[in-house]
């Protein structure tokens, strides 16, 4: 699902988006110092990150139907249709077969975090930039790590996947080094120091948290302002008519997992939830525009700006 998205292209953030990165590196530093004191704990803050999760991350993919509809895309009922089908398989696998689910969730996450490091003009260093970040907090925190595959798939064979994590950080770790410094080099410092400090956070703070702050200060920021940017419509409109509404329809649905959820604990309960809904909606976010591409019209249109 990676036609025609690896030419090398320009990625320069415009200054709001280069503050929010440069940002991040801020709260890297006051979260780090706060977990050297002991002061973050992964289980007690588990809920609110889950929450910031879900209300500053699922926007980025809200103008997937209105951008694949323009310039002759398919129908809105088609898409529709195909975005509601793969989000049910996606929650029926994780019903018959969660740690399926769960390998799958983290194939396609792969696949999209890639997106962010076009920059860096390798698909290789992409992709594994992409394995660093779902990997690197296998470094410090595999038992956590292990606990959270654990909760999401109900099976104590999924913790093993930590392990297996820890075994490629190494070499997808010196990959994303290398990513950060082929970003700096070609003049995207902003997003060189998001990469750096979204390594650093996933390093150091507990695994959920560090996720957190990487896909809210980093990735889901690109995105939509990748989005809003290829859309050419007011920004004020956009998220009046579409990107609030359809934010929240996106987080009934997390309260309805999570409402599924509430034999679990708060922070279990919570985690499912997100992570759940996350894959939920990733998957026809990765696959639908691909359709449209590839399948209904048979050649790249402007559709894949809707990642």
């Amino acid at each position: 699902m990676t036609d025609g998205r690896w030419e090398r292209v320009s990625h320069r953030p415009s200054g709001r988006i280069a503050y929010v990165l440069i940002s991040q590196l801020v709260v890297t530093v006051v979260a780090a110092s706060l977990q050297f004191y002991g002061a973050i704990d992964g289980q007690a803050v588990t809920p609110i990150a889950c929450a910031l999760l879900l209300i500053f991350g699922l926007p980025h993919g809200t103008l997937d139907l209105e951008l694949l509809q323009r310039r002759d895309g398919p129908g809105l009922a088609r898409l529709l249709a195909a975005y509601l089908a793969c989000a049910a398989a996606m929650f029926a696998l994780w019903q018959l077969a969660a740690p399926l689910a769960l390998l799958i969730f983290l194939g396609i996450a792969v696949e999209h975090f890639a997106e962010d490091w076009l920059a860096v003009g390798s698909r290789f260093v992409a992709y594994g930039t992409a394995v660093a970040l779902i990997a690197t907090p296998a470094l410090r925190h595999r038992v956590e790590l292990a606990a959270i595959f654990t909760t999401l798939t109900g099976s104590t064979a999924a913790a093993t996947l930590g392990n297996l994590l820890l075994l490629v950080v190494p070499v997808a770790g010196v990959i994303a080094a290398v990513g950060v410094g082929l970003l700096w080099q070609s003049g995207a410092r902003s997003r060189a120091i998001g990469l750096g400090a979204a390594m650093l956070d996933e390093a150091v703070l507990p695994p959920v948290v560090g996720f957190t702050l990487f896909f809210c200060f980093v990735h889901s920021p690109q995105q939509l302002h990748e989005s809003l940017a290829r859309l050419q419509r007011p920004t004020r409109e956009v998220w009046l008519r579409i990107i609030l509404p359809l934010t929240l329809a996106a987080l009934t649905i997390a309260a309805v997992i999570g409402a599924a959820a509430m034999r679990l604990s708060l922070d279990a309960g919570a985690l499912r939830a997100s992570f759940v809904t996350l894959s939920v909606l990733t998957l026809p976010h990765m696959v639908v525009p691909y359709l449209a591409r590839r399948v209904w019209t048979g050649a790249p249109t402007e559709a894949q700006g809707a990642r």
